[in-house]
């Protein structure tokens, strides 16, 4: 099983996240195997979330913190890593818990590219925040819409998030759901950059580059500070688009509101893409059960934390998608009347 596991990674990610992502050491193993059924005092909890300094270590910084303000003797441990590898990291019992877009728990539970097989025990636990999908676009481009860009054949140059990973491939849907591709925009003179947005603010201000693709947070705070220096313009997407994003992706239609950002000054149609903490089946429901209770009661702390928790509610927090819902989870759930 973890050959098989370790196989789906090395199509998946690139070399570095091979290395990162599926490095088990005997010690991880150690305790994670250790949270058998368990008291609040004796809780171990591991979350692999993103890059050290981004919004998902942000994130899973705040939900250590809710965990051990619930069970103060808790012991905690943020661990970086990245989208779909944490699916990987957590199925091979390197972290009990972990942060993935809802659409890499999809791929992997149904065995769909980039996985070349089924993950059958990634289990969802809580909805966390939606990432709506941002094209942007430099106001000095011209350009008015994706449309455009495919018609005129404009030689778009555009930071694309890392190779590979869900974010990216979101963008292979949204340009071909426009009659377009990578390929196609390279050949017109454009370029394809595999860079993170939120690192590629530097090239953006430089004029080396016309705009970014990816499901971001709104507001993403790369895109404010982007925009005092190059102002900015974010596209609609058709409905098209959002209809082959929903199929594809298990995205969500999702309304970017005016004012969100100050360069948005109507409202702005795309797709979401839900960001969820998904942990193995493995994992005892009594200890899933205590981080759900322990995540719902401290709501308004994680408030605190970062804005894009303030779409976590009591009524969101179960609205889950993906794979199935863990039974500790929904145990939960049931309890307090989310769930019947």
């Amino acid at each position: 099983m973890k050959r098989r596991c370790y196989q789906i990674v090395a199509v998946f990610l690139s070399s570095l996240i091979l290395l990162t992502g599926c490095g088990m050491s005997e010690k991880k193993q150690k305790v994670v195997a250790s949270n058998g059924s368990t008291s609040g005092d004796e809780l171990k909890v591991t979350i692999a979330g993103g890059s050290s300094g981004g919004l998902w270590s942000t994130v899973g910084e705040g939900l250590g913190e809710a965990i051990k303000r619930y069970y103060p003797k808790c012991t905690f441990t943020y661990q970086p890593g990245q989208d779909g590898a944490n699916v990987i990291t957590v199925i091979t019992n390197q972290a009990d818990f972990g942060i993935v877009s809802s659409a890499a728990a999809k791929w992997a539970y149904n065995g769909e590219k980039p996985y070349s097989s089924k993950v059958d025990k990634v289990r969802t636990v809580a909805f966390l925040h939606p990432m709506p999908y941002h094209f942007v676009v430099v106001q000095k481009s011209g350009i008015q819409s994706i449309k455009q860009i495919v018609e005129e054949k404009i030689p778009f140059v555009a930071a694309v998030n890392t190779k590979n990973s869900p974010m990216e491939i979101s963008n292979h849907i949204v340009l071909e759901s426009y009659g377009t591709s990578y390929e196609e925009i390279e050949k017109n003179g454009g370029k394809i950059q595999y860079i993170a947005p939120s690192k590629a603010n530097d090239q953006i201000s430089d004029n080396k580059m016309d705009g970014s693709l990816s499901p971001l947070p709104a507001p993403a705070g790369n895109l404010v500070e982007l925009n005092t220096t190059r102002p900015l313009k974010l596209l609609s997407l058709s409905d098209r688009s959002i209809r082959a994003m929903e199929e594809k992706l298990g995205a969500k239609p999702y309304t970017i509101k005016a004012g969100t950002y100050s360069f948005v000054k109507k409202d702005i149609r795309t797709a979401s893409i839900d960001t969820i903490l998904i942990t193995s089946a493995d994992v005892p429901e009594d200890v899933v059960y205590k981080v759900t209770k322990a995540i719902y009661e401290n709501l308004d702390y994680l408030y605190t934390v970062h804005k894009s928790f303030k779409a976590m509610t009591k009524e969101t927090i179960a609205n889950v998608t993906g794979a199935p819902l863990h039974p500790g989870a929904e145990k939960f759930y049931k309890e307090v009347g989310i769930l019947k």
